[in-house]
Order: C-alpha cells, then structure tokens, then sequence
C-alpha cells in the first residue's frame, strides 16, 4: 500500500444503540479503522461484537453517534443509505437478500449495473448489454451465463449467492462490504463462494471488508485481520504475521486480548473440507 489518502477511514466512531434506557448497548466504541485502496480486510469476533453494526455504518444504514466516516477522502458521515449504495457493494448472508426473486438474472444485473442513475429498466437489457452479463456470469463457472431469463426465485441458494456477489461488483463499488456471506451455505457451496470471492476481488482489485464467523477462511482470505470485541478492534494482523498464523494461534490471541474471555462457538467454527462441487 501507499502513503496516499486511505480509500476508507473510520475515525472515532461510537454507536450505541437504545441509549440511556435498560437495554443501552455500545455495538461500536471509539473504533478507528483506516483501509487503503485494494486492502481486503478480514473481520472476526464474538456475536454481539459490533461487526455487521461496523458495515452498516459504512454503509450508511446507521449514522454514528460521534466519530467520522470518510471515503477517497471525502466525509460520508451524514450521506445516508440512498446515497451511499452509489459506492458500496454489499453481500448479505441471507442468499435470499439482495436479489429481487421476482425478475430474471439479466433483470437484476441491469438494476444492479445502474444503481444510483436516474434511468429504467427498459433499456437495461439490450443485446449488448446480455453478451456482457454472459461475460460476467462466465466467470464464475456455475452455468448462470445460460440461465439468462431464468427467474431467481429458481436458483440454488449457491447459485443465489454467487449472483449476489458478482451483481455487488458489477458496479466496480469503491468498497466491497461481505457479511457472512457464506455462513447459510453448505460446506461444499460455502467454499465455492469463497473461492469466488477470492477471484473476484483479485481481480478487480476491489477494497473490501468481509465479516466472518470462519476463523480458517479469515486468516486465508486478504492481506489484514482484525479482531473485535465489545465494539473496539482487539487485534489486527497483516503481513507475514497473518500468514504464518492459524486457528489456534488466532484463539489464543483472543483469548489473551479480552482479559480471558472465552470465545464463543461461533468463533471456533472452522470450514469443512469438501470436494469440488459440481454446481451451484
């Protein structure tokens, strides 16, 4: 990376949620993260840790209580959610999320490459613009490039998925944001999508930001890891460091990072080794 402006820079931020009653949670405290452009950052904790509660801040489905929010430099704090899905993609880990069941694959590349212009659907599927979406879909080998006027409702919770992710970088977002996107998959689909991910992001060498449950697929995936715990980043690992790394040593980590605290079963979730699936 370079010394130029970051890509995303979170300074400050603190989110607390139903504050001053009962049930008062600080989901974020005083967190500051700084990715430059191309980074791919891993991001592990505890349930209740703060990390979908990070992405939709950056994704401005929640404004911070305090704190900054900058991309390319520019403040996002206050854009809001409207606004910022023009230059964030994100992957749910519902495969049913972010898709609209209803309409066909091409129709949901074409919302998905025009998002954030004022134009229609109508001219979104041109002869022209279905030998790209074949392109696209070629790419990641599940056939979907054939499948063209297919109705998502139809498609595999695999296939769903990798739909998500491709139509999430259609777009070239400045920021990827991935969600446990492949904690409802099985095995052999979970590491499918990951190896999607993998090339996608390789490939167009997007900044991304992906939450996981996964510690095994965290240390494989990216070039940094942070840890979080109770709203605040316990631990970071890049380099040599995270690639020397495992399972164990991240554990351990943790555990001496939070004063003892055990890591929940989520945590110590690890993939499952599978064959090569077939298809989606």
């Amino acid at each position: 990376m370079n010394d130029s402006t970051p890509k995303l820079q979170l300074d400050g931020i603190t989110k607390t949620f139903f504050p001053y009653s009962t049930n008062e949670r600080v989901a974020l405290d005083n967190l500051s993260l700084s990715l430059d452009d191309g980074d791919f950052v891993t991001v592990v904790g505890s349930n209740g840790a703060g990390k979908s509660t990070l992405l939709s801040v950056v994704a401005g489905v929640y404004r911070p209580d305090r704190g900054t929010l900058y991309l390319d430099g520019r403040d996002i704090t206050k854009l809001g959610e409207a606004a910022t899905a023009r230059l964030v993609g994100r992957v749910f880990q519902d495969p049913m999320a972010g898709t609209a069941p209803e309409l066909t694959i091409e129709e949901n590349l074409a919302i998905a490459l025009h998002r954030g212009s004022r134009r229609g659907l109508g001219r979104g599927v041109t002869n022209a613009k279905r030998r790209h979406y074949r392109d696209v879909l070629a790419v990641i080998g599940l056939g979907l490039e054939d499948r063209l006027s297919t109705k998502v409702a139809f498609l595999s919770g695999g296939q769903r998925q990798a739909l998500c992710l491709v139509m999430a970088v259609a777009s070239r977002p400045a920021i990827l944001l991935l969600d446990e996107h492949t904690a409802a998959l099985d095995p052999a689909r979970a590491e499918l999508i990951t190896q999607i991910t993998a090339s996608e992001v390789a490939s167009h060498q997007l900044t991304t930001l992906m939450v996981t449950h996964n510690l095994e697929q965290a240390l494989r995936l990216g070039n940094r890891l942070v840890l979080m715990h109770e709203g605040k980043i316990e631990l970071e690992l890049s380099g040599e460091t995270k690639r020397q790394a495992g399972v164990d040593d991240l554990l351990t980590q943790f555990t001496l990072t939070t004063g003892g605290a055990a890591p929940d079963r989520t945590l110590l979730r690890k993939t499952e080794p599978s064959a090569k699936p077939a298809n989606g």
